[in-house]
């Protein structure tokens, strides 16, 4: 059985959201399940916790990006575009909607955004996880079954929330990141870089600076110790360790496969190959077998390691 998240506790992680997203996370904590979000108490924390960080807990308005930058602001935000906020006003103008002119054209031929068009002034950042781009709201109209694309403001209704949610979390693939402990690589996973990494680490952590959130930070580090419930199966199945150790398992089979074809290289030359035409010298070839061997070994304790993290995070 999944960790159990009631309409209450949900109150408590989310203080400031709308009772329309509470009720429908409440109401449907089978959509999150199906994600494996509310497997286990980790993967809840390293949710809500980005969650809370990227749309401010559900309270931006509109759950939808805010796209009225100043020139200034504007020429902040992509230094290397603008040398200044003249720079700004000389491309862009200031007519009312120019910001929309800018965001076209920075986003334009980016995530699937099309140049030309207003794809980039119309995908912008929306719902709790803050869906942005073309491809991505694809991506959420194919996990969902919402339509993204043709509908965008639909990915900003409260009561499809978890949907929303469950979706984004399914196409980034952060089940495994939560499972080893990885928090900042799931963020890397979930925006391309660690930006706001302090203050997703102040809410995980229960430490946030920022007064409006320290409660909800403070009580969700308790919460997600004590909500009832827990994974399905006292132990963590194979397939979420295979998940978690994949990139580790492939480079340790690619590492073998090295060094055999080095050893099969010698073991050739010994009996068949013509001398004065090797594959490769015994020199490079050894070399080679030792670099395999060390990766191997090497791999081989950082899956032990990741494996152990998903067994200790499993409760």
């Amino acid at each position: 059985m999944a960790v159990q998240v009631t309409r209450e506790a949900w109150r408590d992680l989310l203080p400031r959201a709308p009772q329309a997203v509470i009720d429908a996370l409440a109401s449907k904590q089978y959509v999150l399940d199906a994600a494996g979000i509310t497997e286990t108490r980790q993967r809840l924390a390293y949710f809500t916790a980005n969650i809370e960080h990227e749309c401010g807990g559900f309270t931006i308005p509109n759950l939808t990006e805010n796209i009225n930058y100043t020139a200034e602001r504007m020429a902040q935000v992509w230094p290397n575009r603008f040398k200044n906020a003249a720079a700004v006003r000389a491309k862009y103008g200031t007519a009312p909607g120019w910001q929309k002119k800018a965001f076209d054209d920075i986003y334009g031929n980016r995530m699937g955004n099309r140049p030309g068009t207003s794809d980039g002034s119309t995908y912008i950042g929306r719902g709790g996880p803050q869906w942005t781009g073309r491809d991505g709201y694809a991506a959420c109209e194919k996990k969902s079954g919402i339509l993204a694309v043709s509908t965008p403001e639909s990915v900003s209704q409260l009561a499809l929330q978890p949907e929303i949610c469950a979706a984004f979390w399914t196409w980034k693939n952060l089940n495994p990141k939560a499972d080893v402990g990885d928090f900042t690589g799931l963020v890397k996973l979930w925006n391309g870089g660690t930006n706001g990494m302090a203050d997703r680490q102040s809410l995980l952590a229960g430490n946030n600076p920022i007064i409006s959130r320290l409660a909800l930070a403070t009580t969700a580090a308790a919460k997600v110790k004590t909500l009832p419930g827990g994974p399905s199966t006292p132990t963590p199945p194979k397939e979420v360790v295979k998940a978690a150790t994949k990139k580790e398992r492939n480079a340790r089979t690619a590492a073998g496969a090295a060094g055999g074809a080095a050893g099969v290289n010698e073991g050739t030359k010994t009996s068949t190959q013509v001398a004065d035409k090797p594959f490769m010298t015994s020199g490079v070839a050894y070399a080679l077998i030792g670099v395999a061997v060390v990766a191997v070994i090497v791999l081989t304790i950082i899956i032990a390691r990741k494996k152990a993290a998903v067994i200790r995070n499993w409760f």
